[in-house]
């Protein structure tokens, strides 16, 4: 009985504890995973450096990254500078740093040595860059060395043998001398978010076939067509620059690059050296330009019509003897000034209406008569110009080819290897019999 009496008040107990809490008790819900902040700017510095310009024999990688630690202290919290680097060292894999205020310090550490030039792995540092700083606006600066489009045989590459930048001499992984093509890096920006520029601190990089390869990736190109020295852009005095919101913000950062060498060429460290005789520099500087690649189709279209002006058929083909030019291989000038070629060759009113659209893509240039080149045959030529009373309004800095009979025996093969770039369908080089 007493049993029965306890069980019907144990169930009663049971039922009045329900009774009490009608709902069941809600589970915590995990903490919110906060956003990432999004900036205003970030900037990747992209530093191809497994090759000479950061051994022993010349630290420009050590140098530059000094440079970019002190032009940092101007930047706000809402600005954001990543620096990817491969340098020359088994024990120092490549790492993305931040540099801010002063103060660098490494936000990712590679595992594994790999080439910079490999396109996919270019890719993957801007994805991460992006993944974790993402901001309103990017800018991109690629620091190594390159050679425009021009052609030769990689490792990276199996169908379009080209190469253009990153040169990765493969000190650490044991490989052969490696470069990413144009072609490759245009495929390698596909589906990212398009930058707000991509700046070339690097040889021969403005040319109208590179970026019409690039004309998705960025909204402006920026760079020399021509040889550009080892020390490469002031980075002290560039890095404000490069998080401007002008307008005109390209116009800013052509005029440090240009004037810093003008200054530079100047200073007695040149012209007053008591071992060598360096005065011939004074006045050199780096041609530079600027390329909105937004309206690159209407280039194209103008240049096309164009060229049906005055190109001649194959074999027949333009002489170019009078004009600078801004690179040479094996003593065979290939990168020619394209502003000045149409000023020469197009009928008045067809170079008037050309000029018109080429000064609309070509918002800003600064022309140097004379750079510091390691071929005697670019150096030849700048008697020629500083000679030249119309040069400054001549040339444009942007370089484009134009095929010719002697490339057809070269050993890049220069008339058949344009073919992989979009521009030779563009302006229709076929028509021509090239």
């Amino acid at each position: 009985m007493h049993k029965i009496i306890i069980g019907l008040l144990g169930i009663a107990l049971l039922c009045s504890c329900k009774d009490n809490h009608p709902f069941p008790e809600p589970t915590p819900s995990p903490t919110p995973t906060p956003q990432p902040t999004v900036y205003d700017q970030t900037v990747l510095v992209y530093m191809s450096g497994e090759n000479n310009l950061a051994n022993n024999d010349g630290d420009f990688m050590g140098s530059d990254i000094r440079e970019m630690v002190e032009g940092s202290k101007s930047l706000s919290e809402k600005q954001r500078l990543l620096v990817f680097i491969d340098s020359v060292g088994t024990s120092n894999m490549p790492h993305i740093v931040e540099i801010t205020k002063g103060k660098r310090q490494v936000v990712y550490q590679y595992n594994s040595d790999f080439d910079a030039s490999d396109p996919n792995k270019f890719r993957d540092v801007i994805e991460w860059t992006i993944d974790h700083y993402p901001a309103n606006d990017y800018g991109l600066v690629l620091w190594g060395h390159a050679s425009g489009w021009t052609v030769e045989t990689d490792t990276v590459a199996t169908k379009s043998l080209t190469r253009a930048y990153g040169y990765d001499y493969g000190y650490d992984t044991g490989s052969i001398r490696m470069a990413m093509n144009i072609t490759q890096m245009a495929k390698a920006f596909e589906g990212l978010p398009t930058f707000k520029y991509i700046l070339a601190d690097c040889c021969q990089f403005m040319c109208i076939e590179s970026a019409y390869e690039l004309r998705e990736a960025a909204d402006y190109l920026i760079g020399s067509p021509a040889e550009i020295p080892g020390y490469g852009a002031p980075y002290d005095k560039l890095i404000p620059l490069l998080f401007s919101e002008s307008d005109t913000f390209y116009n800013d950062i052509v005029d440090c690059y240009y004037n810093y060498y003008i200054d530079s060429y100047k200073s007695p460290e040149y012209t007053q050296n008591g071992q060598f005789d360096y005065s011939y520099v004074y006045g050199y500087s780096v041609p530079l330009s600027v390329i909105d690649l937004t309206q690159m189709e209407s280039l194209g279209q103008a240049t096309q019509t164009a060229l049906a002006s005055f190109v001649p058929i194959a074999p027949a083909d333009l002489d170019l003897s009078d004009f600078a030019f801004y690179w040479s291989i094996y003593d065979t000038p290939v990168m020619y000034d394209m502003k000045a070629v149409f000023k020469k060759y197009a009928p008045e009113g067809v170079y008037q209406d050309w000029l018109a659209v080429y000064n609309q893509v070509v918002p800003y240039y600064r022309f140097s008569k004379s750079w510091q080149t390691e071929y005697n045959l670019i150096y030849a030529t700048f008697d020629s110009l500083k000679s030249d009373s119309e040069a400054d309004e001549k040339y444009g800095c942007v370089s484009m080819f134009f095929p010719q009979k002697r490339y057809t025996y070269s050993y890049y093969k220069y008339n058949t290897r344009i073919r992989n770039f979009q521009w030779y369908y563009k302006v229709n080089w076929s028509n021509y019999g090239w």
